[in-house]
């Protein structure tokens, strides 16, 4: 196994330097053994001691920049390569260059990295066609980084955890269960080493709150090996992890074992699991157990570089059976590349696997990444940007269950230093808390030639990269369509409703960071005829509810009517088909039908035509009776005559003006305790029958006049009354001249009434019964005023009333 990504450990061996009389070539020879064996830091040593003879010395230069580079001491290595390129302008290492864009883009210096690319490609891009690939490739990835840099994700707060997790060695595979958290440390050294000194080795070690961390007790961590990784089942009762043995001062070979996990922690029964999991001359790592849902069996993703994969290391899986063990394993192809795929973690809630890569699209080093999977489909990779990745190396995501705070593995700026003198090493855990954010879309339906809103849509959501169905969503009230999103996912929406073509809209929540509401507009077109009838009263024009319109098709088959009632609005919206022709009738109880005729014929394609259609009715009897209210002896006082010039709306709200006194003067002698019922009485009738008689008139009015617009000659018969305080005739006179007050105030307040009434279209009779129709219980003594006039029962005698109205 080539890579130091799978635990993350650096082995520093004891240098015994002997004098610096030794020659130059044995400071060489000792500097490639080492690089030999993969001690880098070594290697470092030695040809930095080789430089102090020489420090031009090219060969010794490149090589000291190598050391430093695999050692992850990326200062140390990008000022060696910068002297070979800058100030010796050498040429004998044409890669020199590129490492330094490496090295550069690897600290986040992202315009040097892009102008020794630049360097690189412009002057040796025929020397080495991989790294002439990887160089362009990174030039694209370095305009990514500064964009997604300059805009890190505002909903995550990132923190170092404290010294009680992180040591200057390196902290590595978070894995959070409650208020727990295990992770492995290379803190420790062999106990029994077969060199000396003692190789560093890595430990499980557990933690409450992030505090106080302890060994993991028993013979899980009684080895010296390398042990780390470890995952657990979902209901604790099993727990995966890796045990690593190194093959140099740098290469390790792991393998997966499985242990027994009891109620109060205690791991037993270790297991290493079988072949085809660990397989000889693999190395297989980093081991997730996860629940496939579609199966409701488990799951194993893990790592290896067996035969078969794409190359370096990429991630497999295996699923679980109770009777049959572990299946054969397969290449998740969907995010395997050529290079690295490692620390796979499955969140089962959001159903996104997460993994770190290092030479995708990224900030630099390994970043980490996820893909979607909705059922056995997976859909595209996703960088998770900043702050989750940096320049550095980025692994081990691992959310906790409550999606609040995610746990990674960073080299980043802030990490420790095992080594300070080259600034190189560690690992250390960093704690992100998330603040969860809400993506609510709502899809809106019209109609694209009217821009209406459609009723009666359905709005389909699929995840665009896999073309899986998340949700479906009908609406026939409306022409909104709701659900909730979740980030960094691509999204297309179709919808689609009968007789329309559908509208599809792709949309992505990559990058949101901030509770949004979504709103996506949708217009749906169709090739058959718009129809919108409206009804209206043939009098006045008035729209005209509860109607019911049947749409008949004339071009013959059998072909069923069009029926609709609507009880809310005069508006009907219809859609029917090109070429034919149509009868539309309107209809409601009490008019008269309208029917009106529709040719498509001429229409080769979609459009709208209107229809209004008029019913017609005699309104007027419908308001009636009306009944208008007088004061006592008016209007004109004493009068004999029959006739007047007074206009009734004058009298009535002078009428209205003697509310209080009608009220005062006929409850004063009653009991205190009926004067307040006396008087909300007479509230009633003075704001109910006297004033809201007269509005009720004013709308009698209106109505009259679109009636005579019309055409049509208007009988009207108006009764009028007294109360028995005078005699007959004297009263009859009266209510003669209280017809005739509204027959002024009917014909003299509106010109146009008056000429229908001169033309001879308005006709009014008017009848006046003075006392004779009073009640016998209505006093008639002029000496008691009290009852004559202020009592109510004499005070509803003095009407007038529009009895009837009737249409030639």
């Amino acid at each position: 196994m080539k890579s130091k990504i799978l635990i993350f450990t650096f082995v520093f061996l004891g240098i015994g330097y002997q004098s610096f009389g030794q020659t130059k070539k044995q400071f060489i020879n000792a500097a490639e053994r080492e690089y030999g064996k993969k001690n880098y830091y070594g290697a470092l040593e030695y040809y930095n001691t080789v430089l102090e003879f020489d420090d031009n010395d090219v060969d010794v230069l490149f090589k000291a920049a190598e050391s430093a580079r695999q050692f992850d001491a990326y200062e140390q290595a990008a000022l060696k390569y910068s002297k070979l390129v800058d100030s010796l302008n050498d040429d004998k290492y044409p890669q020199a260059s590129f490492y330094l864009a490496s090295m550069k883009q690897r600290m986040g210096k992202y315009e040097d990295a892009r102008k020794y690319y630049n360097m690189y490609l412009s002057e040796f891009s025929g020397t080495d066609e991989v790294l002439t690939n990887r160089a362009n490739a990174e030039l694209k990835h370095i305009d990514y980084a500064i964009a997604v840099t300059k805009n890190p994700k505002k909903n995550i707060k990132i923190e170092k955890l404290g010294p009680e997790i992180n040591t200057p060695a390196s902290e590595v595979s978070p894995f959070s269960v409650g208020e727990k958290l295990y992770f492995s440390s290379m803190r420790f050294k062999e106990e029994n080493p077969a060199t000396n000194p003692p190789k560093d080795i890595g430990k499980l070690m557990q933690s409450r709150k992030d505090k106080s961390a302890t060994l993991i007790e028993g013979p899980i961590n009684s080895r010296d090996q390398l042990v780390s990784n470890l995952s657990l089942s979902k209901d604790g009762t099993k727990a995966y992890y890796t045990i690593c043995n190194y093959l140099n001062d740098s290469d390790i070979h792991c393998e997966i074992f499985r242990s027994d996990v009891s109620s109060n922690g205690t791991f037993s029964n270790e297991v290493k699991l079988p072949d085809p999991i660990n397989v000889p001359g693999s190395t297989s790592t980093h081991p997730h157990i996860a629940l496939d849902k579609e199966t409701g069996r488990e799951i194993l993703y893990f790592v290896s570089d067996r035969v078969g994969g794409k190359g370096g290391m990429d991630i497999w899986f295996s699923l679980l059976d109770a009777k049959y063990g572990y299946s054969q394993p397969n290449n998740l192809e969907q995010v395997n590349t050529a290079a690295n795929e490692v620390t796979p973690f499955y969140n089962e809630t959001n159903d996104f696997l997460y993994f770190s890569a290092d030479e995708r699209e990224g900030l630099g080093g390994y970043d980490i990444y996820k893909i979607s999977k909705v059922k056995d489909t997976y859909g595209a990779v996703v960088a998770l940007g900043s702050p989750f990745n940096s320049s550095y190396h980025d692994i081990y995501y691992m959310e906790t269950k409550d999606g609040n705070n995610v746990y990674i593995s960073s080299n980043r700026e802030g990490a420790a230093f095992l080594d300070e003198l080259h600034k190189s090493c560690c690992y250390d855990i960093f704690k992100l808390d998330i603040v969860k954010i809400e993506l609510d879309l709502n899809a809106l339906t019209f109609d694209k030639l009217t821009e209406r809103p459609l009723n009666f849509a359905t709005v389909t959501v699929f995840d665009q990269d896999t073309g899986v169905e998340l949700a479906k969503i009908y609406n026939d009230k409306g022409n909104d369509h709701t659900m909730q999103l979740i980030e960094d996912r691509n999204y297309m929406i179709v919808a689609t409703r009968e007789n329309y073509y559908p509208d599809t809209l792709r949309f992505s929540t990559r990058d949101m960071d901030k509770t949004e509401s979504i709103i996506k507009k949708m217009y749906l077109t169709t090739d058959m005829i718009l129809l919108d009838a409206y009804t209206f009263t043939k009098i006045g024009n008035i729209p005209l509810d509860s109607t019911t319109i049947v749409i008949k098709d004339l071009s013959g088959g059998n072909t069923r009517d069009i029926i609709e009632f609507n009880p809310l609005s005069n508006e009907f919206h219809f859609m029917i088909d090109r070429g034919k022709e149509y009868r539309i009738t309107a209809s409601k109880d009490g008019y008269t039908e309208d029917v009106a005729f529709i040719d498509t014929r001429p229409y080769d394609k979609s459009a709208l035509i209107r229809k209004d259609l008029f019913l017609d009715k005699f309104i007027l009897q419908d308001l009636l009776p009306i009944a208008l209210y007088f004061d006592n002896d008016l209007p004109d006082l004493k009068s004999k005559s029959s006739t007047t010039n007074a206009v009734y709306g004058t009298l009535v709200q002078a009428y209205m003006d003697r509310k209080v006194s009608y009220k005062e003067k006929y409850s004063k002698p009653l009991p205190s305790n009926e004067r307040e019922q006396v008087k909300e009485d007479y509230e009633v009738f003075f704001e109910g029958d006297v004033r809201g008689g007269y509005d009720k008139f004013k709308k009698f009015t209106d109505n009259l006049l679109l009636e005579l617009q019309a055409g049509n000659k208007v009988e009207l018969i108006l009764k009028g009354y007294a109360s028995p305080r005078a005699d007959s005739k004297y009263n009859l006179a009266l209510g003669q001249r209280r017809v005739n007050s509204v027959k002024n105030d009917l014909i003299n307040s509106n010109s146009e009434i008056l000429t229908f009434f001169q033309n001879g279209l308005l006709v009014i009779t008017d009848i006046s019964f003075g006392k004779e129709m009073a009640p016998e219980d209505v006093e008639s003594s002029i000496g008691d005023e009290r009852n004559s006039i202020y009592n109510l029962k004499a005070a509803k005698e003095r009407r007038v009333e529009i009895l009837r109205a009737s249409r030639n």
